[in-house]
């Protein structure tokens, strides 16, 4: 079983006031994680949207998909 994962996260920038300077700041929130499939034709996403709730997402490759359908 393939356990290796990737954090997904979003960056929000937003500007800092200190001492009268303007200071350009960014800020990371890790909002779930992602995996490949075993065959590796489509990737997972585990979404924390909101406290005691999780999403799975799945996405696959529709080209890979239409070339298998097409072989067939």
């Amino acid at each position: 079983m393939n356990n290796k994962f990737y954090d997904v996260i979003v960056a929000k920038e937003y500007i800092s006031r200190q001492n009268g300077k303007e200071e350009k700041k960014t800020a990371w929130n890790k909002i779930g994680r992602a995996w490949a499939s075993q065959s590796g034709d489509s990737l997972s996403f585990e979404l924390f949207m909101l406290p005691n709730q999780r999403y799975v997402v799945q996405l696959k490759d529709k080209y890979q998909q239409q070339e298998a359908t097409e072989q067939q």
